[in-house]
């Protein structure tokens, strides 16, 4: 039985092994996005030179709720226990 496992185990590695280095060797680097409270997405486009397939990964982000009086009274407090002790100051 333990022969078994230990079996699997190194047939899963080996097939793990062999599914990253298919992986393209450079991967695009995004630039990095600002923070100004605002969404943000970002669009990275890497192809594969070996097969010329390409792949476009877009990434949004939502920007930071302001912390005011205003928004606590609309949607509440912060969930943390930090943010229910400490008064609404804004960014």
């Amino acid at each position: 039985m333990k022969i078994a496992i230990i079996t699997a185990v190194a047939a899963t590695a080996l097939i793990g092994g062999a599914a990253f280095a298919q992986q393209p060797s450079t991967p695009a680097s995004a630039p990095p996005a600002a923070s100004t409270g605002t969404a943000t997405s970002t669009s990275v486009t890497t192809t594969d030179p070996a097969t010329g397939a390409t792949a476009t990964v877009t990434t949004l982000t939502n920007g930071p709720v302001p912390d005011t009086p205003a928004n606590r009274a609309k949607y509440g407090q912060p969930m943390s226990n930090a943010g229910k002790r400490t008064p609404a100051k804004g960014n």
